[in-house]
């Protein structure tokens, strides 16, 4: 199959308009709204001298943006690889944990081993793909406007190579093979027949059984590591050698090893059929009991077991709880969530059509046999796996991520007292961050520009001289009920304004970035002073964000990601009609803050706002019924 084209098998693509270069003068003054809380009436002062600088006729703003409208005059997204190469491709550093993103099947309500939880995950996922590339995945709509699908073709079979300087993103769009990981060994496993359709979900489950059975046997069998197999060079010949650590290294560093891998023939063709799979499944020896130790494995755990160049890597644990690790570079979160979630709702169809099948042993194989894959490793490669064991696994350890399954209420109260779930969430967050250590902080949510030709993302800026009211009106004891759900009403309506302006192409954040980027390319030195101010660091530019947030839609399936910054938050949620899933993170190593004390503050947070809208949506009741 050739190259997958989103303009191809989405027809809608043709019709989405360009990416919109916003006008300097509108950014720059919401930029001055956004800066406004963090700073004191001296320090707003001198950020607004240093903003009509900027943005004055013969100033550096309108030089950079005259460079960028001539780029958004040729290009139908003026942002998209400079967004691609600068946010992702050109980081150096580690892509575990930093980067990747973890997310949380929901449980599948009945007991289930790994074999069939596997088959029946790539049975969905298998199924989706064929929907793409048939052009008959549904077309994703926003108020009845189609999305941009381009995302969707960047899914399977796509690797972020590392090279010096810069990866790339290689995709092997006609690939039938999936890598599966376990015991440290990886094995190429093909899960299409000789016609070239998907195996059915009997031998999808006599095939991995039989990889597993292979796999396990081989971690009995392997002696490459402990005993034997070496060479008088120091070189280990096996197939239980960890190599996946090696794509947890930076991204310089993984580059060199990756050719000294090319560089041995046995290693360079495991190597290349890895990298041209359509997807990683790894097969975990851990039976996690709660989601957030799900969640906390799939993330990182040991990082083992894990090919972090991979678009995704599907995770079974021992007792089929399921879970995901997923790269961000060619697809952001909502697209993989979209694909899942249609996945999930492919493979609960399948269990309620005929269950007893589903669960049934697996018959004899009849598929090409898995294969284990071995690798030739000199001293330099083992050495090189040792140094990212030890360095992931401290990182993994140094994030504390949380997760707090709130019971009490979901979207459907939202609703009830005419708010938005989104947005209450989010004042939410404010209002935790502010009586946990008693401060406002830039936050960024993530909204998307989706509407327009391979949109991506932008930044929602939470914080506002609204949401900072809010915040004050829940702490002030002379405030009545009414006085505090009003500012929360206007805090919601500020935030939905600030997200609109995001959905239709007038963010900030990526306008300020290609100033930014426009600046370096034109040579400016120094920078202009907009970019050198303490505001715009303090604010969140530069991903400073220490608040870093995002809603992943009103599905069972939630996820999450590490912290921004150093000192900073990781939320990430999702809203069911009566529940909601949130995962919380931070870094141990930082002594301010605390994933723990967040989930704690945060559920006392949404119960005191669920509360105090009851009593006002009642008294409001019982005026109108005392007006009849």
């Amino acid at each position: 199959m050739s190259a997958l084209t989103s303009e191809a098998l989405f027809p809608t693509q043709a019709e989405l308009p360009p990416l919109p270069l916003p006008a300097l003068s509108d950014t720059l003054a919401r930029y001055l709204k956004a800066v406004k809380p963090l700073l004191t009436e001296t320090e707003y002062t001198h950020t607004r001298a240093v903003v009509a600088d900027f943005g004055r006729e013969s100033g550096d703003g309108m030089a950079l943006q005259t460079f960028l409208e001539e780029k958004a005059d040729s290009e139908r997204n003026w942002m998209e690889e400079w967004w691609e190469q600068l946010a992702y491709l050109r980081t150096r550093t580690t892509m575990a944990i930093f980067i990747n993103w973890t997310g949380v099947m929901p449980e599948w309500g009945m007991p289930m081993d790994n074999v069939t939880a596997g088959a029946l995950m790539l049975e969905g996922m298998m199924r989706m793909r064929s929907k793409i590339e048939a052009g008959k995945f549904e077309v994703e709509k926003l108020r009845g406007q189609p999305l941009d699908m381009h995302q969707m073709t960047r899914i399977f079979g796509m690797t972020r190579v590392p090279a010096e300087g810069a990866d790339e993103l290689v995709q092997v769009p006609d690939s039938k093979h999936i890598a599966v990981l376990r015991n440290g060994a990886v094995l190429i496993v093909r899960i299409y027949d000789g016609a070239g359709q998907p195996l059915p979900l009997p031998q999808l489950k006599a095939l991995l059984h039989a990889t597993l059975e292979l796999a396990d046997r081989s971690q009995l069998e392997d002696q490459s590591i402990e005993q034997g197999k070496i060479a008088k060079d120091g070189t280990v010949v096996g197939s239980r050698t960890d190599v996946s650590l090696l794509t947890a290294l930076n991204r310089d560093v993984w580059a060199k090893e990756r050719e000294a891998l090319l560089a041995d023939p046995l290693s360079g063709e495991a190597l290349k059929l890895v990298e041209s799979a359509i997807c990683c499944v790894a097969f975990e020896r851990e039976a996690p009991a709660t989601k957030e130790e799900v969640a906390r494995l799939c993330l990182g755990g040991s990082c083992r077991n894990k090919w972090f160049d991979k678009s995704f890597t599907s995770i079974i644990f021992e007792n089929g709880r399921c879970g995901i690790n997923a790269e961000h570079s060619p697809v952001d979160a909502m697209a993989m969530v979209s694909l899942f979630v249609n996945s999930l709702d492919d493979m609960r169809a399948r269990l309620a059509k005929d269950r007893a099948a589903c669960l049934a042993p697996p018959p004899p194989l009849s598929a090409a046999p898995p294969r284990l894959l071995e690798w030739r490793l000199g001293p330099r490669s083992l050495a090189a796996i040792e140094h990212a064991s030890v360095e992931v696994r401290a990182l993994a350890d140094d994030c504390e991520l949380c997760h707090l399954e709130f019971p009490h209420f979901g979207k459907g109260f939202i609703k009830r007292v005419n708010m938005h779930p989104d947005f209450f969430m989010q004042m939410a967050l404010q209002l935790t961050m502010r009586k946990l250590h008693n401060l406002s902080c830039a936050t960024y949510e993530t909204g998307h520009t989706r509407a327009f030709f391979h949109g991506r993302t932008d930044v929602v800026r939470t914080l506002s001289c609204e949401s900072v009211a809010f915040c004050d009106a829940m702490l002030d004891g002379t405030a009545t009920d009414s006085a505090k759900v009003a500012a929360l009403r206007e805090a919601c309506k500020v935030h939905g304004e600030q997200l609109q302006r995001v959905l239709t192409g007038q963010g900030i954040d990526r306008h300020l970035l290609g100033l930014y980027i426009a600046a370096n390319l034109k040579g400016m030195d120094p920078l202009p002073s907009l970019f050198n101010d303490p505001a715009y660091k303090r604010a969140g530019g530069g991903g400073n964000y220490r608040l870093s947030t995002s809603n992943v839609g009103y599905t069972p399936l939630f996820g999450g990601f590490a912290p921004m910054t150093a000192d900073g938050y990781g939320a990430c949620y999702t809203m069911l009609e009566t529940r909601m899933n949130i995962i919380i993170t931070t870094w141990r190593s930082c002594p301010e803050t605390s994933a723990a004390a967040f989930r704690e503050m945060l559920s006392k947070v949404l119960i005191e706002m669920r509360a105090l809208c009851t009593r006002v949506a009642s008294a409001e009741a019982g005026a109108k019924v005392a007006k009849l």
